[in-house]
């Protein structure tokens, strides 16, 4: 086990690029864990909404993970072939020297980096909201029956029994208004 780690270690010791990547990954993971976790155990969240919340979250994280390996991985690797084949070429450096293996490896870590950023600040939003439509889109063709087990009348309109069935019209809710005593 020792010489496992050792390996490790000296493996990320010489391509830090790797080594962002697995750790970014391995930070994803851990606070997705953390927060399934957290909601797991939280005593004010009811049963029915652990259903839908821990699954949200599981998936959430698969997605960050996945996309971001996805879009990073074969970035990292084209960086380095472009800088192996010539494409990107750095001034007054042979190339097979130390320098060279050096600024390589600074590519691909700011290769890394860049991939870390399209992912999560872009392609996982995306994917995410694409998702939540479609899955959105479902639940309102279903019928979903709402119950209010403490309605008050007064202070809450329900203009309807069942939401999604009929478009709230503005004339139920003035009528409501003015019934109450309340201005708009």
């Amino acid at each position: 086990m020792a010489n496992f780690a050792q390996k490790m270690i000296a493996n990320f010791a010489n391509d830090n690029a790797k080594f962002l990547f697995l750790s970014a990954a391995a930070g994803w993971f851990l606070a997705s864990s953390a927060q399934t976790f957290g909601i797991l155990t939280n005593k004010k969240i009811d049963k029915e909404d652990k259903k839908f919340l821990i699954p949200q979250e599981i998936a959430d994280g698969a997605a960050n993970i996945g996309l971001y390996a996805l879009f990073t991985a074969p970035l990292m690797g084209l960086t380095e072939k472009l800088i192996d084949n010539g494409k990107i070429a750095f001034k007054n450096i042979e190339k097979g020297t130390a320098e060279f293996d050096r600024l390589k490896g600074g590519a691909r870590v700011i290769a890394s980096i860049a991939g870390a950023i399209i992912s999560s600040n872009i392609l996982t939003p995306l994917v995410r909201n694409k998702l939540g439509t479609i899955a959105q889109r479902k639940a309102l063709h279903q019928k979903i029956k709402v119950t209010e087990p403490n309605y008050d009348p007064y202070y809450q309109p329900l203009f309807q029994k069942n939401y999604g069935k009929a478009p709230l019209k503005m004339s139920s809710y003035m009528s409501f208004t003015r019934n109450h005593g309340l201005k708009i």
